[in-house]
């Protein structure tokens, strides 16, 4: 079998193979009668709903996961393995390594179900020491434990393991009378008025403790029988106005317990009354934006936590249980009763969900906070918000904050990231904080470019450029955050080949973080950072984020050659890291490929320099004079080493499809002005095979060495290409090599390109071509002759020259013309917009707006600092077409991160802007559009920042398909005039 329909297939057994058998009716009628009888006579007499669940244990992911334990349990090697006296010949298999104990507790998780004696569960255990038992867990959501912060729990054990290196089947049933005396032990524990009300089995527990060393334990075939939800008995007490208790048998002792404990807690203070933290301690968090997907696929690609739009229900808190999986959602309106013994996986409200925590809606959301903080106890969490600003009010608000990452179309670098977040958190004092990243291309666009591509006739496109997420990550990481949100629109469990793509590169993508994040949560960070240079040409290549905790330094860098969501490795080249004296001497370890490879450094006349050969998108580099820590360092990355190489070997095999599938259909319909870079893809479907057979083999860090060249290799065709694509939009201007350098890319705004949908884009360029470039083989007489002229219609703005005003420089001019203007944050800044006859780009007049702070403290950049805004008259379009706006502009003055100029459409929105600084000459921007029948375009522009741009020869044009009657034909003697 060819290794890629291997890992499809293994792609697909991601999603858990357990089944949960029902009842099923017949289709002949006496037996459906007999059926329905029994039923309702098992109803009425046992009261007992059966439902089972059978797991073969025989597929990924693992199942099981260690738990609680008192011998410094952990797992070494997890995985499935084949055993002739395994059902179906495979089985899961745990070992672990211990201690001195008694206990070391693996932990197969559950919806929710009732305590009953009918509840049983059965499992095949194959191991080298006895005493093995199988067991359930109970929880008692309304007794919270003060030390783990999460509802106590306690263990009823079953039958244990006696025959040693053969299959035995452990069971366990008839719980409710161990249960009963456990409650008196809890009660003793935790207080005579402890509320131990409504307790639900959550999970299937094996004690696999064997003694000190290695020990391998294998599962086979787990079953459950007369599993009745939880959820069943609650809504039945709702229906029938009866109390939850009465039915799962607790007392009005209990219930007097509760209330008055709910009294006592609703004395404190509000902060106080918020159970446990916003994001556990000692991680970092990995969030995914909930739309429906099963979150036991979820957690399979390395999410610990769901973050959702609505209210959480029962069925989606009962799925939570059993997926060991976090919940953040927006509070209920009221609270249902029913729901309460559910509400454990919840670890916060989330806050504004409908409306944006801006400085208009300050008061509404104090509104909403206050409402929250006054729930019953059971149903308090702490409070979690995105404020875009006015950070000090909401950061007293809330317990916990996300910062959102500017969008990745506006190509800020990772320094400019660093200082505009530090200017955020400073103004947090100290709160908890997650950061968002967008976990899919540019949402707009990529609607925008779907119209096309269905408008055209070209296919959907099938890759995600994941590398600039990549990057954002670890830049996030490097700022230390206590959770990274992971923004999406769209379900990731579509099925379609770009949501397999997508889900495939957040799985690598979190795999690299929780490698890491031992080391990052909590740990001290460097504010500022550095640029890493180019031994050879010492030009700046990446930037460095040092992160320290206790003894160890991780330098987190991140390249610096990227614009939108691509992004390049080092090309081939070595950079140099250069070590302050503190470091010197110290041992070094480069963490890439999933492994701690040692780095020995070099020293010069400068200091002491660490080489990197052919660096990665992202590198990591550990430093520390601790030499266990490397192999700390390594057992954390072994541990998703293997999926992490499968991950970026599927992803870089298909991307080397498409960009060879790419270039060759740029090549063949005559779009590009250069061939494909045939020896590039070579190398890299060559350094691909050899990661292929390493994959086979089992050697994941080689795999990734390999797969990570070969990603390179095709990386850098991609960004080739698309330079190839945009080249003839602006003639005149050069190609990128660097974020920060002129490029057709980064002023060019074009839906395919800015998803990566070449195929797309090569059908769609001949509409990208400027009006000179496509009659410039015509000598002039022969295009006055013929009657030719360009395809792009005439300009439909009105006033877009700023030519029409005369001497008149006042704003009132333009407003008579139908521009709009808006201003915000006028005790901040003077905002002031005028026409001007000095420095304009052709004719006379020109567009100026200028934003002046009042005090000696810099704007800030982002939403927060926008603070003029102009609106153009409207474009409207009745059929259904390709608009392309241009625009030529200088800016100056904007010295802060994320500040400029932002140019958008009002189709495009702002989330598709170009945000233009530092451009002191006259730079041409151009637009393009897919608008549908009746629509109206406006040309948006807002300044962001202190500065002052100048903007000049707004022209809105549609592409007109009949514009040339006569065939464009070139003369047969080149010698005619």
């Amino acid at each position: 079998m060819p290794l890629r329909i291997h890992l499809v297939d293994f792609a697909d057994m991601a999603v858990p193979g357990r089944k949960t058998v029902q009842p099923m009716l017949t289709r002949c009628p006496r037996v459906r009668l007999g059926l329905l009888a029994f039923a309702l006579a098992t109803f009425l007499f046992s009261n007992v709903a059966q439902g089972q669940l059978i797991d073969p244990l025989d597929a990924f992911p693992p199942r099981w996961s260690l738990d609680e334990n008192d011998c410094d349990a952990r797992i070494t090697e997890q995985g499935h393995a084949n055993d002739a006296g395994a059902e179906g010949g495979r089985c899961e298999t745990v070992t672990m390594l211990m201690s001195h104990g008694t206990k070391a507790v693996l932990v197969y998780p559950i919806e929710p179900v009732r305590p009953i004696d009918a509840l049983t569960a059965s499992i095949s255990v194959k191991g080298l020491s006895r005493g093995i038992r199988i067991g359930f867990r109970v929880r008692f959501p309304y007794l919270i434990d003060p030390e783990t912060k999460r509802p106590a729990s306690l263990l009823v054990y079953g039958s244990s393991y006696e025959h040693i290196g053969e299959f035995q089947r452990l069971g366990i049933s008839d719980i409710e009378g161990d249960l009963k005396l456990k409650r008196v032990a809890l009660r003793n524990q935790f207080g005579a008025r402890s509320d131990v009300s409504s307790p639900y089995v959550d999970a299937v527990v094996m004690n696999v403790y064997g003694g000190p060393g290695n020990h391998t334990v294998r599962l086979d075939l787990l079953k459950i029988d007369a599993m009745v939800p939880l959820i069943d008995d609650l809504a039945a007490a709702h229906a029938s106005g009866r109390s939850a208790e009465a039915l799962t048998g607790v007392t009005t002792r209990d219930s007097n317990a509760y209330d008055s404990r709910r009294q006592t807690i609703g004395s404190l203070p509000a902060q106080a009354r918020a159970v446990g933290a916003a994001f556990p301690v000692g991680r970092v968090t990995r969030i995914l934006q909930h739309n429906g997907e099963p979150l036991a696929w979820v957690r399979s690609l390395g999410f610990d936590s769901i973050w959702m739009s609505q209210p959480p229900n029962a069925s989606i808190l009962s799925e939570a249980i059993a997926a060991r999986m976090k919940i953040y959602a927006p509070a209920p309106s009221s609270p249902d009763e029913s729901l309460a013994p559910l509400l454990e996986p919840v670890a916060g409200w989330i806050v504004g969900g409908d409306r944006p925590m801006d400085s208009t809606n300050e008061l509404d959301h104090a509104d909403d906070v206050q409402r929250l903080r006054q729930m019953p106890t059971r149903w308090q969490r702490p409070l979690v918000g995105c404020p875009v600003e006015s950070f000090r009010e909401y950061a007293a608000m809330l317990d916990a904050v996300v910062l959102d990452a500017p969008p990745r179309i506006r190509s800020l670098s990772s320094a400019a990231t660093k200082s505009f977040r530090r200017e955020q958190t400073i103004r947090m004092s100290g709160k908890p904080m997650a950061i968002g990243i967008s976990g899919m291309a540019n949402h707009v666009a990529s609607l925008q470019t779907d119209g096309i591509a269905a408008r055209i006739g070209t296919p959907s496109r099938e890759g995600f450029q994941w590398h600039g997420m990549w990057r954002q990550v670890a830049d996030a990481l490097g700022d230390a955050p206590n959770a990274i949100l992971i923004r999406s629109s769209v379900p990731l469990s579509g099925g379609t080949p770009l949501q397999q793509n997508r889900a495939m590169s957040l799985s690598f993508v979190n795999r690299f973080a929780a490698a890491l994040e031992q080391w990052v949560s909590g740990a001290t960070i460097d504010p500022q950072g550095e640029l890493i240079h180019d031994l050879e040409t010492d030009r700046p290549l990446y930037f460095a984020h040092r992160v320290t905790t206790g003894s160890t330094t991780l330098i987190i860098m991140t390249s610096a050659m990227g614009r939108g969501d691509a992004a390049i490795a080092g090309d081939g080249k070595s950079i140099g890291i250069r070590l302050p004296p503190s470091d010197q001497g110290k041992l070094i370890w480069r963490l890439t490929h999933f492994s701690a490879e040692r780095v020995t450094p070099q020293t010069d006349l400068g200091g002491t320099v660490v080489p990197i050969v052919s660096p990665d998108v992202v590198e990591v580099i550990a430093i520390s004079d601790d030499i266990s820590e490397a192999g700390k360092i390594a057992n954390a990355a072994k541990r998703f080493a293997r999926q992490a190489a499968m991950d970026r070997w599927q992803l870089t095999s298909e991307a080397i499809q498409r960009s060879e599938l790419s270039w060759n259909q740029a090549v063949a319909a005559r779009v590009v002005s250069r061939s494909a870079p045939n020896d590039l893809l070579q190398v890299a479907k060559s350094s691909l095979e050899s990661a292929e057979q390493l994959v086979r083999s089992g050697q994941s860090e080689s795999s990734l060495r390999m797969s990570r060249r070969a990603d390179a290799w095709c990386a850098k065709c991609d960004w080739m290409l698309q330079d190839a694509l945009l080249e003839d939009v602006h003639p005149n201007t050069t190609s990128m090599t660097t974020s920060s350098e002129p490029s057709p890319g980064r002023f060019v705004s074009s839906p395919p390109a800015i998803v990566g949908d070449f195929e797309t884009q090569v059908a769609w360029s001949p509409l990208l071509k400027t009006p000179v470039n496509e009659l410039a083989t015509f000598a002039p007489s022969v295009v006055n002759q013929l009657g030719l002229r360009s395809r792009w219609g005439v300009n439909r703005i009105s006033g877009g020259d700023f030519e029409s005003q005369g001497s008149i420089s006042r704003a009132d001019a333009l407003e008579r013309e139908g521009w709009t203007l808006g201003r915000r944050h006028a005790k901040w800044a003077e905002a002031e917009a005028a026409l001007i006859r000095r420095g304009a780009f052709s004719g006379n007049g020109a567009l100026r707006l200028r934003v002046t702070p009042h005090g000696s403290d810099p704007l800030p950049g982002g939403y927060e600092g926008t603070c003029l805004m102009v609106r153009s008259p409207a474009v409207r379009m009745q059929t259904e077409g390709v608009v392309r706006i241009d625009a030529v502009v200088r800016t100056l003055g904007f010295a802060n991160p994320h500040q400029g100029l932002l140019i958008y459409d009002s189709v495009g929105t702002q989330e598709m802007g170009v945000l233009v600084s530092d451009q002191p000459q006259w730079t041409p921007v151009t637009l393009f559009r897919q608008l549908g029948p009746d629509s109206t375009l406006h040309v948006m522009m807002e300044v962001i920042g202190g500065g002052e741009a100048i903007i000049d020869n707004i022209q809105v044009r549609a592409w007109e398909t009949t514009a040339n009657p006569t065939a464009l034909l070139r003369p047969i003697d080149p010698t005619l005039p």
